[in-house]
């Protein structure tokens, strides 16, 4: 896309916005929200339907854009030793902060503010890994204490004589995949998720686990595949406005690059020459057609993202409280037992869409020419644009407010009382729910770009090219209208 192109982008996202100022929904708040809620007006659907035709709107200019190249930046910046060095620090004071969290969680107050662990797994790391990558680009390889950790056993394993296995292909992110649903289940469905004793145990195991996985498949393998926290950061980087690159005729650590210019890979990144790497601007969503094509099983972990956080904001709203009560005569025990209710209801949510999209691609497959299975794996990445905003969209204000607990708790890790001090929290509403309704548009427009750009390069014309998107499309609306009326509820603080 040119200039002109970045332009009208800009703003159509700046439509959205206006049209977020004149239809605005009755009720809302959310998890994000930090417990607010806000009066609206005008009926929730209005609000739905003119998200979902903002982005309809967006197609035309997809289309006319064509095959034109992304933007990037002409201008690079080399990291120098300031910034290595301050990469240095926060990675070791990350890895301190992750000692303290362990045993704050084990010996500290019981309350979820209070303790070290919830605050850092919960709010600074679960939140602010996924919000860093998806702005600022993948700032999480360089300060993880874990894959600094993993990096250095692989080395000294090498220095013995052992060789990693060979990993195998089919398994591809599988196993992030298993991991993000077992750790939306801790937060969402499952009470003892915010006891900071259980969380301590489940960080400590956490570790163990992945360095012997790095030290069984090596580093960089693992890490692009297994790593939970490597893998989300990896996979929203691509919706970021920054990427990292690098020029070596050397192999990939990770298995993943071919070309000699490697954008958006890390262990490339690192072991290439200092003058023939470094840092750039690029547009939004570029890094879903610039970088190499996600491994077996990456579309399933960006539905499963995006599905988990869908169910995070629907099983907060009133909606979901009437459907609690609605089955209380029908199915009292599921009623009475409400992990399993929301155990079962999480699965349902993400299975649902699994099962859509994969119906898309069945439709698309055949317009195109090819299988279900092709066009899965060159569509489901266009889904990363919108799973990064709604995740903004949900924790972005959650996250902002109770981050700034972190000095506290770390300073005071078994939770004497000693540091006092307030935070910031008179977020203003207007704002919180602008920049929500912004985010999510913005967001399933890139995705419409990059859907465009994925259909361009199946074979035919580009009037079949266009056509076989079409499903795709209608169901990007589909999801900007469902975004907008889950955080659009009257959300339980």
């Amino acid at each position: 896309m040119g200039v002109r192109l970045r332009a009208r982008t800009t703003a159509l996202a700046g439509l959205a916005a206006l049209t977020a100022s004149l239809i605005a929904p009755d009720v809302a708040s959310a998890h994000a929200t930090a417990g607010k809620t806000y009066e609206f007006q005008l009926p929730i659907w209005l609000y739905a339907v003119a998200g979902g035709l903002t982005v309809l709107l967006s197609v035309p200019i997809a289309v006319a854009a064509g095959d034109r190249p992304s933007w990037t930046s002409a201008r690079s910046w080399s990291p120098g030793r300031r910034a290595v060095a301050a990469a240095r620090i926060a990675r070791w004071l990350l890895g301190v902060c992750l000692v303290i969290a362990v045993a704050g969680g084990l010996f500290g107050s019981a309350q979820f503010y209070a303790n070290p662990a919830t605050v850092l797994f919960w709010i600074d790391v679960w939140v602010g890994v996924a919000v860093m990558s998806a702005l600022f680009g993948n700032v999480w390889d360089a300060i993880s204490p874990l894959n600094a950790l993993g990096r250095a056993l692989e080395q000294q394993l090498a220095r013995d004589g052992i060789t990693p296995r060979a990993y195998p292909a089919w398994l591809g992110m599988w196993p992030a995949v298993l991991q993000l649903l077992m750790i939306a289940w801790l937060e969402l469905c499952w009470t003892g998720g915010s006891n900071p004793a259980y969380l301590a145990v489940v960080i400590a195991v956490y570790v163990v686990v992945h360095l012997l996985a790095m030290g069984v498949f090596g580093a960089e393998v693992w890490l692009e595949r297994g790593e939970l926290f490597t893998v989300i950061s990896r996979v929203l980087t691509r919706f970021a406005p920054v990427e990292i690159w690098s020029r070596t005729d050397e192999p990939c650590q990770a298995g993943r690059c071919t070309e000699q210019e490697r954008p958006g890979c890390p262990s490339c990144f690192s072991d290439a020459d200092p003058s023939q790497r470094g840092v750039r601007l690029r547009s939004f969503g570029s890094g879903i057609h610039r970088q190499p094509a996600l491994v077996a099983a990456g579309g399933v972990f960006v539905l499963t993202m995006l599905a988990t956080v869908v169910f995070d904001g629907f099983s907060r709203t009133l909606r979901y409280y009437d459907f609690t009560d609605w089955l209380a005569p029908y199915g009292s025990w599921l009623a009475a037992h409400s992990t399993t209710l929301r155990t079962l209801t999480m699965i349902a949510i993400a299975g649902g869409f699994a099962l859509i999209f994969v119906a898309v691609c069945a439709l698309v497959g055949r317009l195109e020419g090819g299988g279900v299975a092709d066009a899965l794996r060159r569509y489901a990445p266009t889904l990363i644009p919108i799973a990064a905003v709604y995740f903004m969209a949900h924790y972005f204000v959650y996250g902002v407010v109770y981050a700034q607990l972190t000095p506290k708790v770390m300073l005071d890790p078994l939770g004497d009382g000693w540091v006092h001090y307030a935070i910031f929290t008179n977020v203003p509403g207007a704002l919180v729910w602008y920049l929500q309704a912004s985010l999510i548009v913005f967001g399933h427009v890139v995705a419409v770009f990059e859907a465009q750009r994925v259909a361009r390069r199946a074979p035919g014309h580009r009037t079949r090219a266009a056509l076989a998107h079409s499903p795709v499309t209608v169901l990007m609306i589909l999801y900007t209208m469902i975004g907008l009326w889950v955080l659009a509820q009257a959300l339980q603080a």
